[in-house]
């Protein structure tokens, strides 16, 4: 059987959103109910977080990749605890790969929360963060590693996989700032800035993270 021809698409905002008549629009109710979740730590989250908070003060602004995704978005993740055996797992640095409209898509996702499958690799992915280090913040956006052509990547390919109708959520992380999307169908949305050298703002990432363990409880278990 002669197989379809498929077409690439580079990591490039406007050709992903013209590619899949995608509509920008603005924070729904839903980022809304995301991004203002609140939540009490504990005494133990409460030391991690207060450690986090004084080296992202102090260092964010020489981390590399891997310092950035140890030092700061595994602990952060850590504190958050959305964690669940056989439920709810974070990955890091796994390909994800899918034909959608005819388009082959592929990336490497440098963080999913998903359900896992029997041995620990990503089953049903709900949730991708793409990362730059703060030594990359001042090169131009549109370069093929911007994060956030990159998460939406896989938030289309997730859809494809999960055939489920049911919106994939998303974060992009450059340097300290981080921002947070939902991808519903064909629309999509971000949120505001959360600048985590704020200790404020850390919290409220933390929070939204720690969001995350609901929304998908709440629709698949």
């Amino acid at each position: 059987m002669e197989q379809k021809a498929t077409k690439k698409i580079g990591f490039d905002l406007n050709a992903l959103a013209n590619a899949f008549a995608l509509e920008v629009v603005a924070p729904t109710q839903a980022m809304h109910d995301w991004t203002s979740a609140a939540y009490e730590l504990s005494e133990l989250e409460q030391e991690l977080f207060d450690e986090m908070a004084e080296e992202i003060a102090e260092d964010s602004g020489y981390w590399n990749e891997e310092e950035l995704k140890i030092d700061f978005v595994g602990l952060a993740f850590r504190i958050a605890k959305i964690k669940i055996r056989k439920k709810i797992k974070v990955f890091y640095e796994r390909p994800l790969s899918a034909v959608v409209n005819g388009y082959e898509l592929s990336v490497v996702s440098d963080c999913i929360v998903a359900t896992p499958e029997p041995f620990h690799a990503p089953r049903h992915p709900y949730f991708f963060l793409q990362k730059r280090s703060a030594a990359a913040v001042k090169k131009k956006r549109g370069e093929k590693k911007d994060p956030e052509a990159q998460m939406l990547t896989a938030m289309l390919i997730a859809q494809e996989l999960n055939q489920d109708n049911k919106p994939i959520y998303g974060g992009y992380l450059i340097g300290p700032n981080w921002h947070f999307t939902i991808l519903d169908g064909k629309n999509y949305c971000t949120s505001g800035q959360f600048d985590a050298t704020k200790k404020s703002d850390l919290l409220q990432i933390i929070f939204i993270l720690r969001k995350l363990k609901e929304l998908i409880l709440g629709r698949t278990l």
